[in-house]
C-alpha cells in the first residue's frame, strides 16, 4: 500500500509566501483578497466541521499554505468537529471536570507515540504528562486573562503567526484546520464566542460571496 502524501491542489503562484502571495492575490482578486497569515475572528462554538488531515488521502494543508485560494473539492473532505479526540478530551476535562486519565487522551497519545516514535513533540509517558500539565496551565491562563491575541500589524494587515488554523469553504463556513485543537477545546469549554485565528486556505466560492469579510475587523 502506498503511503505517499496527497499533493496540495494546484493554485496560482502556489510557492509564493508572505507579501508576494498577498500581491499576487490582490492582483487577481482585488482589495478583498486573503493575506498570508491573516488574522480573522471566529466563534469557536460555531465551528462544526474539521478538515480531514490524512496526507495519504487529502492535501495536507499547513501554515505555509495560509492565504492560498484553491478550488476543487478539498473543502468537502471534512468530518464533524466532535471527531477530534483532542477537543473531546478538553471538553471532558474543562467542562465536565474529569481527570485527563478518564478522557482517554493519555492512552491515545501513547498509541501515537508507539506507532510513530514521536507525536506532538512527545516521546515518552513523562512527555505526555508534561504536555497535558501545560494544557492545564493554558486553561488557567485563558480563564484568568482571556484568550491571548498575538496579532501583529505587518505589511498593511493584521497577521497571526500561530494559533488556531481555520479554512474557508465554498459556502463561506469556517472549517477547523486541525491545528490548535486544545485551544479550540478550551475556548468551547469556557463558552468563548470570539477568538483570533489564522486564516488557512480559502475556496474561491467564499470570496465570490464576500464571506471572508464577515470574519475580519476588530474585536467587538
Amino acid at each position: 500500500m502506498s503511503h505517499a502524501s496527497h499533493p496540495v491542489p494546484k493554485a496560482p503562484v502556489v510557492l509564493l509566501r508572505g507579501p508576494l502571495r498577498d500581491l499576487a492575490n490582490r492582483a487577481m482578486r482585488g482589495s478583498g483578497a486573503p493575506m498570508a497569515q491573516e488574522r480573522i475572528w471566529i466563534d469557536p462554538g460555531a465551528l462544526t466541521r474539521i478538515y480531514v488531515r490524512n496526507p495519504a488521502q487529502t492535501p495536507d494543508f499547513k501554515r505555509r499554505h495560509s492565504g492560498m485560494v484553491i478550488g476543487g473539492d478539498w473543502d468537502r473532505q471534512t468530518e464533524p468537529l466532535d471527531q477530534s479526540w483532542k477537543i473531546a478530551a478538553c471538553l471532558a476535562r474543562f467542562r465536565d471536570g474529569r481527570a485527563w486519565e478518564e478522557t482517554g487522551v493519555f492512552d491515545r497519545m501513547q498509541e501515537m507515540v508507539t506507532a510513530r516514535g514521536s507525536f506532538d513533540s512527545c516521546h515518552s509517558p513523562e512527555d505526555i504528562r508534561a504536555r497535558y500539565d501545560a494544557i492545564d496551565q493554558l486553561h488557567a491562563s485563558i480563564t484568568a486573562h482571556g484568550f491571548r491575541d498575538d496579532t501583529v500589524t505587518r505589511l498593511g494587515g493584521p497577521r497571526l503567526p500561530g494559533g488556531v488554523f481555520v479554512h474557508m469553504g465554498r459556502d463561506g463556513a469556517p472549517i477547523f484546520g486541525a491545528i490548535g485543537n486544545h485551544r479550540v477545546g478550551i475556548a468551547r469549554a469556557l463558552g468563548l464566542t470570539r477568538i483570533p485565528a489564522q486564516l488557512g486556505v480559502v475556496h474561491p466560492g467564499a470570496l465570490a460571496s464576500g464571506a471572508l469579510a464577515r470574519f475580519r475587523g476588530h474585536r467587538a
